[in-house]
């Protein structure tokens, strides 16, 4: 099979290099901030995704769930209808084992239920990229980055003023508000953005299980962000992100999702602050950050469970050029946790802390050859010491177009204050560790307008924690989960007014004799984007996304079925400052289920316009 696939790939990357060659437009170095030093993709061993502002807007989406879906590596869930508890799968490891980052601050949040962060509480605005770190990152980012990195980038102050607001209306009554502001007082820069959507919803819980009760939403998030060049070596950054939410509920206490009146209402706060200054032989990095998060659930118009969680966490880097060829960092981070909980049963207050150095060496001495290995040592509250460590390798193969990559890195992760001491926590579970390779072959046409690259991956982690059986189910150690697969992403130009964008991702896992639950086995979407000659001031993205169906044992021990969704936007440019925006979503009006009995949208028709000024 091995041989097959390897066969199949040089005849892929062959026709590739002899097909696409004649055409306009390049695709751009972008450079990649999700390391200890700033890399273009080129320079970088990891397999990384770049999602940009401009493929933001293309596809007119509201959350960092949407936008994820089918990328390489990426699969993504719900628990039932708009705005529910959202999560990845990234490689098939389990949701709490991939970081999510904003302008390098790390979000987590025990209110979740494992420490995972819910996606749908990240919207889109006001992002300027993101950046996918494809496996282990443990060595660089710490405990939560097993299966990979969400690096979130945000849009930077602005030396022109600009401002901008867009509405939008559903066909399901669903509405969004959003504004922006951006500009500078001299050497002071400031952005600043607010978003309100609220709508009537759809049933968490499936329809067609006699459901009809829709469930509301009413969200408020806005972000500030503040860069402050005090002098050329000198620059201090400010970012604040606040995320409001009123949400109804369906239950799904030890069974199936059901109908019921439950609220959530949501408090979610972080801020960072970071000062960078540069000396003649080092630049020197101190950052502090805080993140809150604010729980509370009602059934029946009663309290019967909230959660407050706070993580605190202290930085310095050191960022040493030994040469022209080699740079070398370090540094040491702390943090602290802290959980205080209660439901009908019981009530938990909780606080750990742990503290890590790390170094990082990168090395590209040998024309073409880049090299970058990374250490980690840390101590921990509850369990003690333990080391990660990571390397990769970026080779370009001159000028053929051809360019490996490959990394190798081990991963740990301590089990979660809720996995501890929450609902269903055991202080029996033991640390997670993981070891993560991949190698992948990217190809750039000669004129630059094509990309295509394949990875194969492995990841194995031991001592997986997992719910356990009925009664009680608590956490659990479950043994070793392998997970394997191919990712496949192709960009290609075709002119100015027409560029494809695909992914595809094949994946396997296993874990004591079954596949992991809700991992498809192929998934993976293709986008268009196309602005015709023959009418002017439009452009229309399509997208096609598809997702083979998966075992789901999460209630009845089901399945959960395959499906493919169509989506589309259309951009019309009324004046230079004005356009007007047409998106339908699930224009098949797929019937389709991201869990076990847990709803979803059908056909949905929405317009909005957008002004700037």
């Amino acid at each position: 099979m091995f041989k097959i696939i390897l066969y199949v790939t040089f005849i892929f990357f062959n026709l590739s290099y002899n097909l696409f060659g004649n055409n306009l437009e390049e695709i751009n170095p972008i450079v990649v901030t999700g390391n200890t030093l700033p890399k273009t993709l080129k320079e970088t061993g990891s397999a990384i995704t770049i999602i940009t502002s401009e493929e933001i807007k293309e596809k007119n989406v509201n959350f960092l769930s949407q936008i994820l879906s089918g990328e390489p590596g990426f699969q993504v869930y719900n628990s039932g209808g708009p705005h529910t508890l959202s999560r990845a799968f990234l490689r098939g490891n389990e949701t709490d084992h991939s970081l999510v980052l904003i302008n390098g601050m790390k979000i987590v949040d025990p209110a979740t239920g494992r420490g995972s962060v819910d996606l749908e509480r990240i919207t889109l605005h006001s992002i300027d990229r993101i950046e996918l770190l494809r496996g282990s990152q443990s060595a660089l980012y710490g405990s939560e980055a097993i299966g990979g990195v969400i690096n979130i980038i945000l849009k930077r102050g602005t030396k022109i003023p600009y401002n901008s607001s867009y509405i939008e209306i559903s066909s399901r009554q669903d509405k969004k508000f959003n504004s922006e502001i951006s500009g500078n007082f001299k050497d002071l820069y400031f952005s600043a953005s607010y978003q309100h959507m609220e709508g009537p919803g759809i049933s968490a819980a499936e329809k067609s299980l006699g459901y009809e009760e829709n469930d509301s939403y009413n969200i408020d998030s806005s972000i500030f962000t503040l860069d402050y060049d005090i002098n050329s070596t000198t620059e201090l950054s400010l970012m604040s992100r606040v995320y409001t939410s009123e949400i109804q509920e369906d239950d799904a206490p030890l069974g199936p999702i059901y109908d019921a009146e439950m609220h959530t209402n949501l408090l979610d706060w972080q801020s960072s602050i970071k000062l960078q200054k540069h000396f003649p032989l080092y630049t020197l990095s101190i950052s502090t950050s805080t993140a809150k998060a604010r729980r509370y659930q009602l059934k029946n118009d009663r309290k019967f469970r909230w959660y407050i969680a706070d993580l605190n966490i202290g930085k310095i880097n050191f960022d040493v050029p030994l040469s022209k060829f080699e740079n070398f960092s370090f540094g040491t981070e702390t943090e602290r946790s802290h959980m205080d909980t209660q439901d009908e049963w019981n009530a938990y207050d909780f606080r750990v802390s742990s503290t890590s150095n790390y170094f990082s060496y990168t090395n590209n001495y040998f024309k073409n050859l880049h090299i970058d290995s990374s250490l980690r040592a840390n101590k921990h509250d509850t369990f003690g010491s333990s080391a990660t460590y990571r390397i990769a390798a970026s080779y370009i193969l001159f000028d053929t177009g051809l360019r490996i990559h490959s990394s190798y890195g081990t991963g740990y992760r301590a089990p979660t204050l809720d996995e501890l001491y929450g609902s269903y926590g055991s202080t029996s579970v033991k640390e997670e560790n993981s070891r993560s390779r991949d190698i992948g072959i990217e190809y750039t046409n000669r004129n630059n307008n094509f990309i295509a690259d394949i990875t194969f991956f492995s990841t194995q982690i031991d001592n997986l924690i997992g719910y356990g059986a009925a009664p009680g189910y608590k956490f659990e150690n479950q043994g070793s989960a392998h997970n394997q697969g191919i990712e496949l992403a192709l960009k290609y130009i075709i002119d100015n007014n027409l560029r494809i964008n695909s992914k595809y991702n094949y994946l396997t896992t296993n874990n004591n004799g079954k596949s992991l639950s809700r991992r498809r086995k192929h998934s993976g979407n293709t986008s268009i984007n196309w602005k015709p000659d023959f009418i002017k001031n439009i452009s229309i993205n399509t997208s096609i996304e598809y997702h083979s169906g998966a075992r789901d044992d999460a209630f009845t021990g089901g399945h959960i079925s395959g499906y493919a969704l169509m989506h589309s936007n259309l951009n019309y440019q009324i004046a230079e400052t004005k356009s007007l925006k047409l998106k339908m979503e699930n224009i098949l009006d797929q019937k389709y289920s991201l869990a076990d009995t847990a709803g979803s949208y059908g056909r949905t028709l929405s317009l909005g316009i957008s002004i700037e000024y």
